[in-house]
């Protein structure tokens, strides 16, 4: 769930509450930042599933038919056998009431993620009211923000992405009884180029949609994104589709470290596509749909057309993990998704 995005959408039309899971100690369903948003007839995200979220799903709810005026609390949980889970560590839950419309602290992260910039959201978590703060590298702190949490924030933000974002807790700085959690975020996720809208390349997109990346997802035909139920409002901020009769000029517009996935309905725009990221230096990964053969006659025609041997080494093809093998368009997408996940190609990208 791309949370800042949900919760703006959610918000728009009615009151919920912001359940965030941290501080973990042994293990956990879930890593520390996961998040949920309950709402009084839905629920969106997960903070690990089992007892643990039914009973979070429920006190939210109480919160809610309490009142939709803002407030918050923070509550520990063993995940033992009070809750009936057998994870065996502790866990603290946040839950942030918030009226309909939206925060004063929502749009600068939205903002912050669109453009890519680093910045840190800083959550007072013992007071009453909620208060959230995003603090980036170039403007001062907002007044009221203790020292020691500027500090902290600006060592996160030195610190540079980590390569598993995911299972980086939220760090914690106490002052004056008052508890902050620190949070980077605003670097966005892994930016991807899926060029190509067939049945494989809706089952990639279908797949991409849940997961972090922010995908731009390209056809040339007409038709090409008639009838895909999948890219809704919960996704609009991930994955947005672009029909162009010029799919290769969006290569020369993209960003440095993309990850490019190519499997178009036209062998030649296939070509044409991958030859203009191998001669970008600064490209991620390279992956195109196919077999030994086809790359081989690629690798030949390309090389003709002046790709160097040391570029051309960097085509993936075929994609895919060898242990997920099928041409069925779900399987072939499990396999590259299962792949671009297990291999991270952009963390090495992002590496001096």
């Amino acid at each position: 769930m791309d949370w800042p995005l949900t919760l703006q959408r959610v918000l728009a039309s009615e009151p919920c509450v912001l359940v965030t899971l941290n501080l973990i100690l042994g293990s956990a369903p879930r890593e520390s930042g996961s998040r949920m948003i309950v709402a009084a007839d839905a629920v969106h995200g997960s903070i690990g599933g089992g007892n643990l979220e039914y009973t979070a799903i429920a006190r939210a709810r109480e919160l809610l038919a309490e009142s939709g005026e803002a407030r918050q609390l923070h509550q520990p949980f063993g995940l033992g056998p009070v809750l009936n889970q057998c994870c065996g560590g502790a866990v603290t839950l946040l839950f942030e009431v918030l009226p309909r419309g939206r925060p004063a602290w929502l749009q600068p992260l939205l903002n912050a993620l669109d453009a890519g910039e680093a910045a840190v959201l800083a959550t007072a978590v013992d007071r009453p009211l909620p208060e959230r703060v995003l603090l980036g590298p170039a403007q001062a702190a907002p007044a009221g923000i203790p020292e020691e949490v500027r500090l902290a924030a600006r060592e996160l933000l030195a610190a540079g992405p980590p390569e598993r974002p995911e299972s980086v807790p939220l760090a914690a700085v106490e002052r004056d009884g008052d508890t902050w959690w620190l949070e980077p975020a605003g670097r966005g996720h892994p930016r991807l180029l899926l060029f190509g809208a067939g049945h494989v390349g809706r089952e990639v997109a279908r797949l991409l949609a849940r997961l972090p990346f922010t995908v731009t997802w390209v056809d040339s035909r007409h038709d090409a994104f008639d009838d895909v139920p999948f890219v809704d409002d919960a996704a609009a901020g991930r994955i947005a589709t672009l029909r162009t009769d010029d799919p290769v000029r969006q290569v020369g517009m993209a960003g440095p470290a993309g990850i490019y996935v190519v499997m178009t309905h036209s062998h030649p725009l296939d070509e044409e596509i991958c030859c203009a990221v191998l001669q970008r230096d600064d490209f991620a990964w390279l992956g195109l749909i196919g077999s030994d053969t086809k790359r081989r006659r690629f690798a030949q025609r390309l090389q003709r057309r002046g790709v160097p041997a040391e570029r051309l080494a960097r085509l993936v093809c075929p994609i895919g993990l060898n242990g997920i093998r099928g041409k069925q368009p779900a399987t072939i997408a499990l396999s590259l998704v299962a792949q671009l996940m297990s291999e991270r190609p952009w963390t090495a990208a992002s590496k001096p």
